[in-house]
């Protein structure tokens, strides 16, 4: 099998609204898990905190954005 470049157009490579507001929304959740852990430290070191933390914020809550945006 020979293999062939790929061709992308430039419109291809600029990232569209959507993806920028995804974005934003993951920088938002980091900076507030940071302003949490710098207020409680307990929260910061704490495994299951974290993941819990994640689920909520990365998972859970666009889902219910996403629904309540019908």
């Amino acid at each position: 099998m020979r293999l062939r470049r790929l061709r992308r157009r430039s419109a291809e490579l600029v990232p569209t609204r959507r993806d920028l507001l995804v974005f934003g929304g993951y920088c938002l959740a980091a900076a507030i898990y940071v302003a949490i852990g710098v207020a409680f430290v307990d929260f910061l070191l704490s495994f299951w905190v974290g993941v819990a933390y994640l689920v909520i914020v990365a998972w859970l809550l666009p889902t219910l954005v996403r629904r309540l945006d019908l």
